[in-house]
């Protein structure tokens, strides 16, 4: 990134009141840690930030920290002055500032019995965000289509987007894509790196799972130099020594196995027959002289062999 746009970013990022890390459906689990991953070193410079994302799985959600904030809303709330029945009562709204009070008037429409006080009520409305980092996004309406009614864009909303592969459309001010990288987690860790960004073991973590999940664990096909020197960088910022890190995966269940009996040596369970020939004439087995004789046939009570006299 060149000083010019890392300036640029930057100087949104610390005038931005409000801020949204929004994730693409599409991305997986990639997009999902790398941008938990964001909005968790964004938390650390004490900006209102809140995330938006598809409600990640079972296994997913042991995976990587904050997933608990999805679809949190952030600190930063606008107040709203609520008039019930304002069609039949109210023709128009304005103000005016009273010293350094702010004084609000409400005009009944004519022949209206006007609005009284328990008609006014006070709610608070998500405040919109001034910047927007929108992670894995192609184009400007599939972006559209996953941000909620409280973060609607407006013409002064500055959006950047993160994603591997250049978008098909331009929708943001700024894009911070490399089509070289492994995933969106890696591109997400690279600009944490560039501007700078708050960095724990959590936020390491998050990014290093990400990378892990998109390589196929760093498999060589799927792995650059630029990579392992990322995955480097998060190790020396405490990915390794995340309490997630620390857990032992569960074997995974094991096939039955057929019985091997103990020892292959069959001697163990055919006699000799020396062995044989010192038993009891009643118990010796037939041996394979016995074989070569007629078969004994028994009929009414008498043997019938070739040895029977009848």
């Amino acid at each position: 990134m060149d000083q010019n746009s890392k300036n640029k970013i930057l100087e949104n990022l610390t005038r931005a009141e409000n801020i949204v890390v929004i994730v693409s459906q599409e991305s997986g689990f990639d997009g999902l840690a790398g941008g938990l991953a964001l909005y968790l070193s964004i938390s650390k410079l004490g900006k209102n930030v809140a995330i938006t994302a598809q409600a990640p799985t079972v296994d997913h959600a042991q995976r990587i920290y904050g997933v608990d904030q999805i679809g949190k809303p952030a600190d930063g709330k606008n107040p709203v002055i609520v008039i019930r029945d304002a069609v039949q009562t109210v023709d128009k709204i304005s103000y005016f500032l009273d010293q350094d009070q702010l004084k609000v008037i409400i005009h009944p429409l004519p022949g209206s019995k006007g609005i009284n006080r328990e008609q006014i009520s006070l709610e608070y409305s998500i405040a919109q965000p001034n910047l927007i980092f929108a992670i894995g996004f192609r184009d400007g309406e599939s972006l559209g289509r996953e941000i909620t009614h409280e973060h609607k864009i407006t013409p002064e909303t500055w959006i950047v987007s993160i994603a591997k592969d250049q978008s098909n459309q331009k929708f943001a001010q700024f894009d911070y894509i490399n089509p070289e990288a492994s995933g969106i987690g890696e591109v997400t860790a690279k600009l944490i790196q560039d501007l700078a960004l708050p960095i724990d073991e959590d936020v390491s973590y998050n990014l290093y799972a990400a990378i892990s999940d998109s390589t196929g664990n760093f498999a060589p096909a799927k792995t650059t130099a630029q990579t392992f020197e990322i995955a480097s960088w998060l190790i020396k910022f405490g990915a390794s020594r995340a309490s997630l890190a620390q857990t032992e995966p569960k074997p995974l269940p094991q096939p039955p196995q057929s019985y091997v009996p103990p020892t292959s040596d069959l001697s163990d369970f055919v006699p000799a027959l020396e062995d044989v020939e010192s038993l009891p004439q009643s118990t010796r087995r037939t041996t394979s002289q016995d074989w070569l004789k007629p078969p004994k046939i028994y009929k009414g009570g008498k043997s019938m062999n070739g040895e029977n006299k009848g």
